[in-house]
């Protein structure tokens, strides 16, 4: 048995059994992916599977298995089984690295490395800096919005482990066999909240400023970490004056696009600025989840094929999460460092993703029109909500992903996340005994309404006092707005998720304390 067949075994419910397809879609990940036995789901409340009862708004945290990509994993995942070490390494290269380029137009000689999630490539920039500045004894890192990214995203950008369990468990490595040691020491890492306790976005120019100035002074690399497009889709104004465009720059900028709410122009933009762009297959793009990757922009990437292979910083750390075949070939030296294993997991979660990416440039997802149809979805929604929904209001609508908050009715006070994420979890499954349970009496249409499951975006702690759930569209959303034009059949979805939210609200007392 493999030893993604085992771990699978440990977390498969007696009533369910993964077929293998769905076992190797989980491996190569984190304890993120694996499935809690009593519910049959994982921590999103999702799997490795099609959900086909449930309405999805939820491209913003960790969608399910979409049907086309379903399609796309079932065929390839013979494929990726019975390759060998070089067949696998040209997989990599030629359906994955190359393919993802092509969709996205890169500039000729930018570098793409994979990973098994947009958390885990967030290593990648220290590797950079510390082989381009092998001298340096202190690597600055400026981590913004650290409430609005990925919870592992700023420790791993500061060098340390952001998971229980890593990949390398799933292909062939033991955990007593890897470093428990990670980088903090060689770190100074600056974590900045998005927001202010009163809910507003803080503008961080001056002190990004002022620390690429201390930087300079001291003659050590700085990373700055942004992001294009938080967990509530803000967008991080780009930190202009850090000189990361200059040939032998020392500051490095790091733009997180994980959430994948980009045009490929907007994309073009920031490599052209010199910046370092992290995205992944799955968010806004519905692959998979856990499938990440990092862009280097052409200049960069011509520095790091320089760079001798004796010269090259590769800690013990990285082979928790990377293998060989995660490098280009025109990084032979960095290749050279890392464990000759295969993440047959990252591979297939990839190429399911891809498929979904490709559907979606064709249907004509990045044009104008498409982004005046989000915008029409968007309007709706709000329309419903203010007509229908008194206990929701919109907090935030930023393109494709609504924020909204969730009143109390007894207080009148907006629902912080420990709440919102209970509210979270009666969405996603027939909540009618959990409202029997709370001593709830529902008529027949309130017993349909909650019966409606729902995968919407997970909870955002705004600030202390309230906090917001997510209705976001993903790719096959926009793929189906371009291909019927319907917004109004969109919002239908929508508004049977608002309907059960807020029955769920009406009874936040009973059902949420």
């Amino acid at each position: 048995m493999t030893a993604a067949a085992a771990a699978a075994d440990v977390f498969v419910p007696p009533e369910r059994s993964f077929a293998p397809v769905e076992e190797v879609l989980i491996a190569g990940a984190d304890e993120r992916t694996d499935m809690i036995p009593e519910l049959g789901v994982n921590s999103y409340n999702t799997g490795p599977f099609v959900m086909k009862e449930h309405l999805v708004r939820s491209s913003c945290t960790c969608n399910p298995l979409t049907p086309l990509a379903a399609h796309a994993v079932h065929t390839w995942h013979p494929v990726v089984m019975s390759s060998w070490p070089m067949e696998f390494a040209s997989l990599m290269e030629n359906c994955v690295r190359r393919r993802l380029a092509h969709l996205l137009q890169l500039p000729e000689g930018t570098g793409v490395i994979t990973a098994p999630s947009g958390t885990d490539i967030e290593l990648i920039p220290v590797v950079m800096a510390k082989s381009l500045f092998p001298e340096t004894q202190k690597i600055n890192m400026l981590v913004s919005a650290v409430n609005e990214i990925g919870k592992g995203v700023a420790a791993a950008a500061g060098g340390e482990f952001s998971a229980v369990n890593s990949p390398a468990a799933s292909y062939g490595l033991s955990m007593d066999e890897l470093t428990t040691q990670d980088l903090t020491e060689l770190m100074r890492t600056v974590r900045m909240d998005a927001r202010d306790e009163q809910g507003n976005y803080i503008d961080r120019t001056e002190l990004i400023a002022q620390e690429v100035a201390d930087a300079k002074a001291k003659g050590e690399p700085l990373i700055v970490h942004t992001v294009f497009g938080t967990k509530t889709n803000k967008r991080e104004p780009f930190p202009e004056g850090t000189g990361c465009e200059d040939p032998e720059a020392s500051a490095f900028v790091v733009v997180d696009a994980c959430q994948g709410r980009y045009s490929v122009a907007e994309l073009h933009e920031l490599l052209a600025k010199g910046a370092v762009v992290t995205i992944t297959g799955s968010k806004a793009m519905s692959g998979p989840p856990f499938s990440g990757a990092i862009l280097i922009p052409p200049q960069l990437m011509a520095r790091l094929q320089a760079v001798k292979e004796e010269h090259v910083w590769m800690p013990p750390m990285l082979e928790h999460y990377f293998t060989r075949h995660d490098f280009p070939p025109t990084l032979p030296a960095f290749r050279a460092h890392m464990p000759l294993l295969q993440n047959k997991g990252l591979a297939l979660r990839w190429l399911g993703s891809l498929e979904e990416m490709e559907a979606y440039f064709n249907a004509g997802g990045d044009t104008p029109l498409c982004r005046e149809r989000v915008a029409e979805w968007a309007a709706a929604v709000e329309g419903e909500i203010v007509a229908n929904h008194p206990q929701i209001d919109m907090f935030e609508s930023n393109g494709s992903v609504l924020n909204v908050t969730v009143t109390n009715p007894t207080t009148e006070e907006r629902l912080p996340v420990p709440q919102l994420r209970k509210l979270y979890d009666l969405l996603s499954v027939d909540s009618c005994a959990a409202f029997a349970a709370a001593g709830v009496q529902l008529s027949a249409e309130q017993q349909a309404v909650a019966a409606t499951k729902a995968l919407i975006g997970q909870p955002v702690r705004i600030c202390e006092s309230f906090g917001i759930v997510r209705l976001a569209l993903g790719a096959p959303d926009m793929r189906a707005l371009m291909e019927d034009m319907n917004v109004r059949q969109a919002v239908v979805t929508d508004a049977a998720i608002l309907a059960k939210m807020s029955l769920i609200a009406q009874h936040a007392q009973a059902l949420l304390f």
